[in-house]
């Protein structure tokens, strides 16, 4: 009896789950298309260059990191799938994006979290930034090396 209860209970919050997922990527993925229609990424794209140049990111990654930096992995795995199935991001590509977000993602709602608990926004922000873009561009790199040995 107690097994049954624990599917059904187990069932019941997966499913749940999956509802707040789709809360949060359908919404966005209509957002994506909007934003194509009206041409708002390639505005947003265009400011970023620079530092998608340094990163040695083509400009298609510039959208989605943008959203993990500002809203967090959820939005930004939701932007990140939706690319790499539409065939804008490589495997280079993505591996570089996750490891860019898993340093520097949520930065406006971390950073006051961690502000709360007596953390310096301050030294927290530009340290998490400076951190991501360090270890990014080594990874990068290490894999371009990679590569060209392996080719």
């Amino acid at each position: 009896m107690e097994i049954v209860f624990l599917l059904i209970n187990t069932t019941v919050d997966a499913l749940i789950s999956i509802g707040r997922m789709a809360l949060i990527l359908v919404p966005v993925l209509i957002l994506i298309e909007i934003a194509r229609a009206y041409q708002v990424i390639e505005k947003i794209t265009g400011k970023v260059k620079g530092a998608l140049q340094f990163l040695t990111l083509p400009q298609e990654a510039a959208f989605p990191m943008l959203a993990g930096i500002f809203f967090g992995i959820v939005f930004g795995a939701a932007l990140i799938i939706e690319y790499s199935r539409e065939g804008f991001l490589n495997k280079r590509d993505l591996l570089l994006i996750g490891i860019f977000l898993s340093i520097c993602h949520s930065v406006v709602e971390d950073t006051f979290i961690f502000a709360v608990f007596g953390a310096n926004p301050l030294v927290l922000l530009p340290a998490r930034i400076v951190l991501a873009i360090i270890i990014t561009r080594a990874a990068a790199s290490i894999i371009d090396r990679y590569s060209l040995k392996q080719a």
